[in-house]
C-alpha cells in the first residue's frame, strides 16, 4: 500500500493532469453545439440580469449578449430550473466584444469552460479514490477511467448540465469525508457550497447533500463522537446549504414555494417534451423499466462496467460482513451511501418510469459515483490475487484503459456516440445516435473540404429537426467555411428544392421506422423522404462505433 506518492510520482500525476487539460482544450474546436446550448445561455443570462438589477437597479439589467442572444425576464424563462450557477464565472464572456465570427468564438469559450470544470471533476475523482482505498494508484485508475470513459470525454466539452452537475456531487462528496473526518468549519462551509451548486444544477444534488448529512449524524452516533461542535457544524452545514442555495437561484427569490414545486415537477418527469426515445429498435413513451441500467451497461467500456458491478456487489454484502462501530471506522461507509444513492435513483426510474429524453444522461449524475464504486471493486479484487494473478488482473486495467484511449483518438470527434459490444455491431438499428446534432458543424466542414470548388454551395436539411441544428452548426462555422455555403431552410414536413447538398440525421428515420406509432408520427414515411433518399448519392457519411449517425446526399 503508498498512500501518499513521493515527490517523483506526486509529478508524474501533475504532469499526467496538464496533458489531459491540454489535449482536452486542443481538440475543444472540433465538437459542434448541441441542441439546446442557446437556451442554456439565455437561462445564464436570465440569472445575470437578476443580480444586475439587484446590484445596480432594475433599469440597468442586460437584454442580451454580445452576440445578440437576448436574455429573458425571470418570469418568462421556462428553463429557469436549470439554474446554470456553475456558469456564473462565465458570465463575463457574454459581455466581451468578438467581433466577426462572435458566435463560434462565445461557443469555444463555453464549451473550453465546460471542459475546465470537467478537469476539476477529473482531479476530485482522483482524490476521492486516492483517500477511499489509501492508495494513489487507484486515484490515477479513477481518473483515467473517467477522463477516457468515451461518451463522457466528448460530452464534457458541451454538455452544460449534467456533467456540470456530476463534477459538483463529486465535491460535495469530497468535502462531506472531509467534514465526517476533520470537523472543519472550512469544510462544512464548502460541503455546503457544492451542494447548493449541485443542487442547483440538477435537484437531485439535494437528495445527495442530504444523504451525505445523515451519513454525517450517523456516524457521529455510532462513534459516539457527539460534541459541541460536532452539532454546531451540522447547523452550519444546513444553513450554508439555504443560504447558498437562495443566493445562487434568482428564480427562487420572489415565490420560493412556488419555485420549489415548479423544479420538482420538471425534474421528476420531462412530460412536456413531446418527443420519443428510439430504444430496442422501437419508438417509446415513456421507457421501459429497464432503459436506465441497460443504456448504463452498453455505453460503459465492459471491463468498467464489470467492476462496477463487483463494486456494487461488495458494497452491498460489506455491511453484513462487518460490525457496525468497524463500518464506520473506516472507508466502507461511504461505499454504502454510493450504493445507496444510485440505486435509490435507479430504482425511482425503473419504477416510475417517468418521460426522459434521449440516451441516460438525465442519470449522468450517477457516472462519478459508479466510476469511484468500479475502483472499489478492483481494489477488493486485487487484494484478494497474489502472484502472476495479481499481475493479470493489473493487466487487464491496462489493457482497458489503453483501449479507452484508442477508441477516443479514432472515433474522435464523435466520441458521443460510443456503445460497446452488448449493443450488437449496429447499434444505430436500435438505440439513438446523434440526438443533438453535436457532428453537423463537422460534417459541414467535411462537406465543404470534399467539394472541389471555390463556388459557394447550398445546404438544405431531409427534416426540420436536422434542420434546427443545421441552422446552429452553420451560424458557428469559421467565417473561411461559412462564406463558402449558404442554408435553403426547410418546413416542417417538406424537402426543400433548389438546393446541392441535403443532410439528414437519421433519427427521425429511426424514429419514423417504428410501425407501431400513430400514422401521424410516421411522417417521414409518409411524405416518401426513405424512398427519396434512396435515389440520391451520398457525399459525406459520418460513422463511428459501427453506425452512420449524419448523411449528406448530392440534389439532383
Amino acid at each position: 500500500m503508498q498512500p501518499q506518492p513521493n515527490r517523483n510520482q506526486r509529478w508524474i500525476v501533475i504532469v499526467l493532469f496538464i496533458l489531459m487539460a491540454v489535449f482536452g482544450l486542443l481538440v475543444t474546436p472540433d465538437y459542434g453545439m448541441p441542441w439546446d446550448e442557446l437556451t442554456e445561455i439565455r437561462t445564464l443570462g436570465t440569472n445575470v440580469r437578476e443580480y444586475a438589477g439587484l446590484i445596480l437597479g432594475p433599469d440597468q439589467k442586460p437584454a442580451q449578449s454580445s452576440t445578440g442572444l437576448e436574455f429573458p425576464d425571470v418570469a418568462c424563462n421556462v428553463d429557469i430550473d436549470h439554474g446554470q450557477s456553475v456558469y456564473y464565472l462565465f458570465s463575463p464572456a457574454l459581455f466581451l466584444q468578438y467581433g466577426d465570427g462572435g458566435a463560434r468564438t462565445l461557443m469555444l469559450l463555453w464549451h473550453s469552460y465546460t471542459f475546465l470544470v470537467f478537469m476539476a471533476g477529473v482531479v476530485a475523482i482522483y482524490l476521492l479514490a486516492s483517500y477511499l482505498t489509501k492508495d494513489w494508484r487507484y486515484g490515477v485508475a479513477a481518473s483515467l477511467f473517467f477522463y477516457l470513459s468515451p461518451r463522457f470525454f466528448a460530452e464534457s466539452h458541451y454538455n452544460n448540465k449534467d456533467i456540470m452537475a456530476m463534477i459538483m456531487i463529486l465535491y460535495c462528496l469530497l468535502f462531506a469525508i472531509r467534514l465526517i473526518e476533520k470537523k472543519t468549519v472550512a469544510s462544512a462551509l464548502l460541503f455546503a457550497l457544492f451542494g447548493a451548486l449541485a443542487t442547483n444544477m440538477r435537484i437531485t444534488g439535494l437528495a445527495f447533500f442530504g444523504l451525505c448529512g445523515v451519513l454525517y449524524l450517523v456516524t457521529l452516533f455510532v462513534r459516539r463522537e457527539w460534541s459541541v461542535k460536532a452539532v454546531l457544524l451540522s447547523v452550519l452545514s444546513l444553513t450554508g446549504f439555504v443560504a447558498f442555495y437562495f443566493f445562487l437561484t434568482p428564480g427562487l427569490w420572489n415565490d420560493p414555494a412556488k419555485f420549489i414545486q415548479y423544479v420538482y415537477a420538471r425534474s421528476s418527469n420531462f412530460s412536456d417534451w413531446p418527443g420519443y426515445v428510439f430504444y430496442m429498435g422501437h419508438a417509446l413513451r415513456p421507457v421501459p423499466w429497464h432503459y436506465i441500467p441497460v443504456m448504463i451497461a452498453i455505453t460503459t467500456p465492459l471491463l468498467l462496467l464489470a467492476l462496477m458491478i463487483v463494486g456494487n456487489v461488495t458494497a452491498l454484502v460489506s455491511p453484513f460482513r462487518t460490525k457496525a462501530k468497524e463500518l464506520f471506522a473506516g472507508e466502507q461507509k461511504y461505499y454504502v451511501m454510493m450504493l445507496v444513492f444510485v440505486w435509490v435513483f435507479l430504482g425511482f426510474a425503473m419504477i416510475t418510469r417517468p418521460i426522459l429524453y434521449d440516451s441516460w444522461r438525465h442519470f449522468y449524475f450517477l457516472y462519478g459515483i459508479l466510476v469511484l464504486l468500479a475502483v472499489y471493486g478492483l481494489k477488493s479484487i486485487i487484494d484478494q490475487l497474489k502472484g502472476k494473478w495479481k499481475w493479470a488482473a493489473i493487466g487487464a486495467v491496462g489493457a482497458q484503459i489503453l483501449a479507452m484511449l484508442v477508441m477516443v483518438i479514432l472515433s474522435h470527434p464523435f466520441q458521443f456516440v460510443y456503445y460497446n459490444a452488448l449493443a450488437g455491431s449496429n447499434p444505430g438499428a436500435k438505440f439513438d445516435l446523434d440526438y443533438w446534432n453535436v457532428s453537423q458543424a463537422k460534417t459541414l466542414i467535411q462537406l465543404i473540404d470534399t467539394v472541389d470548388s471555390n463556388e459557394q454551395i447550398s445546404v438544405t436539411a431531409a427534416d426540420w429537426y436536422t434542420g434546427d441544428g443545421l441552422e446552429k452548426a452553420y451560424n458557428i462555422l469559421p467565417e473561411s467555411y461559412k462564406s463558402r455555403m449558404r442554408l435553403v431552410f426547410v418546413g416542417q414536413y417538406t424537402i426543400a428544392r433548389g438546393a446541392d447538398y441535403l443532410m439528414i440525421n437519421p433519427r427521425g428515420l429511426q424514429i419514423c421506422s417504428d410501425k407501431t406509432l400513430d400514422p401521424r408520427q410516421q411522417w417521414i414515411l409518409a411524405y416518401g423522404l426513405d424512398v427519396y433518399l434512396s435515389g440520391l448519392n451520398k457525399v459525406v457519411s459520418e460513422k463511428a462505433f459501427g453506425s452512420e449517425f449524419m448523411t449528406v446526399y448530392q440534389m439532383p
